[in-house]
């Protein structure tokens, strides 16, 4: 490889570097004062005109943004890895919440009959537990009905005409819509007022 294709390989390296080390926004700082150190070292030991001088200079800086990219992905891993605490559940709760419906359904028929009063009074208690147990992990449910369709959070499969709230507002709620940690698990179906 002649000198040419050495320094031309030399300055994509750094450009690529200089793109990693904006993205991250790592300061070159702390790692200056370590190539400044190193070079008042060297320098005696070769003329400050030499290509020597130019290599060590190049080195430092490659060092240099090597450090920086190594800070830059520590703190890229540790987000990630708090991300992922944060939502690793997120997949289990959400195939918890048909089991919810279907006891929210159970919940609305009346018994008939005494002997079911017991057996619904445990419905209703376990039904308790599931929502307390979903809380504890950070899923909320979304408010729906009398609140602005908000398209992030509400599906319309309706609409209706109303004098009586103003447009865009939801009126009915077919299924409850859950949150987890501020992060959408699945919206409101809903019904929504039109203007009349």
């Amino acid at each position: 490889m002649s000198h040419a294709e050495e320094l031309e390989l030399e300055l994509e390296m750094e450009e690529q570097d200089t793109v990693l080390f904006d993205e991250e926004n790592v300061p070159a700082e702390p790692f200056a004062e370590q190539a400044e150190v190193a070079e008042e070292t060297v320098a005696p030991a070769v003329g400050a005109d030499s290509e020597e001088m130019a290599l060590l200079r190049t080195r430092n800086d490659q060092l240099m943004r090597i450090a920086a990219d190594f800070e830059n992905y520590k703190r890229r891993h540790e987000r990630e890895k708090e991300d992922w605490a944060k939502y690793a559940g997120q997949q289990v709760i959400a195939t918890l919440l048909p089991v919810i419906d279907n006891f929210e359904r159970a919940l609305q028929t009346e018994p008939k009959a005494e002997e079911f009063e017991n057996f619904v009074e445990g419905v209703r208690m376990i039904h308790r537990q599931l929502v307390e147990v979903l809380g504890k992990a950070g899923v909320e449910v979304i408010q729906a009905v009398g609140e602005p369709f908000n398209p992030e959070f509400h599906e319309a499969i309706m609409s209706e005409a109303s004098d009586e709230v103003p447009d865009e507002t939801v009126l009915a709620e077919f299924q409850k819509g859950y949150v987890m940690n501020g992060r959408l698990l699945r919206p409101s179906i809903v019904k929504v007022s039109k203007e009349a």
